[in-house]
């Protein structure tokens, strides 16, 4: 397992928000549970919520945040605080529990877990009968289907939303060197550590990940 982007205590109080965000738009307010998820991925506040950003882990309900990722992709939300938490009595709800902690645990992406193997409606899928398993049984059943292959620096960038200028101005490599590392040019494995580190960060992945 990789080093967690934040510590437990933290994750425990931020599944809880990721699960409420989910089963509020799904369930009471009818969107479509593929369609959201799409839309949470390409808010940019997946990214930022799988880094621990107190902003989003913390700072927000999960009613917040399902309105925020709706209005970051063109959408529109209520915040409805008739809402109730429905805990262990909604599929949604338990699909939102169960991919935080399980991103949590492997220190991935969102968009790693979608592409490679377990799709949000596959996890949607395995409520039952995991919903009254423990969590380190669902981390078993999730791993079997969970199969990261090795991305590619143009991959990662692309999963993450950046162009290469972007991504070189996040990561404090140039737009040369970023060109050439995509094209096969240049050998990351030679570059300094320094430029992998930043590239890592940019590409929210491990340095050896991109080596």
């Amino acid at each position: 397992m990789m080093t967690c982007a934040y510590d437990k205590d933290m994750m425990l109080l931020a599944r809880d928000n990721l699960a409420v965000m989910i089963d509020y738009a799904v369930t009471w307010c009818g969107i479509g549970l593929r369609e959201f998820y799409d839309r949470f991925l390409s808010s940019g506040i997946a990214d930022a919520f799988a880094d621990g950003h107190p902003k989003y882990t913390l700072g927000m309900s999960g009613i917040e945040l399902a309105v925020n990722v709706m209005e970051s992709t063109g959408g529109s939300l209520p915040a409805d605080q008739a809402y109730f938490f429905p805990w262990n009595d909604s599929s949604y709800f338990w699909t939102g529990w169960a991919l935080c902690q399980y991103q949590w645990y492997k220190s991935c992406s969102f968009a790693s877990i979608q592409k490679n193997g377990l799709p949000i409606e596959r996890i949607h899928s395995l409520y039952n009968p995991l919903h009254e398993a423990d969590i380190t049984k669902v981390f078993q059943v999730f791993d079997s289907w969970y199969h990261p292959r090795p991305i590619s620096i143009r991959e990662r960038r692309e999963l993450n939303g950046l162009t290469q200028q972007q991504l070189s101005g996040k990561s404090g490599v140039s737009l040369r060197m970023v060109r050439a590392y995509e094209q096969g040019r240049q050998d990351i494995g030679k570059a300094e550590a320094s430029s992998v580190i930043g590239l890592a960060r940019a590409l929210h992945c491990e340095p050896w990940e991109l080596i």
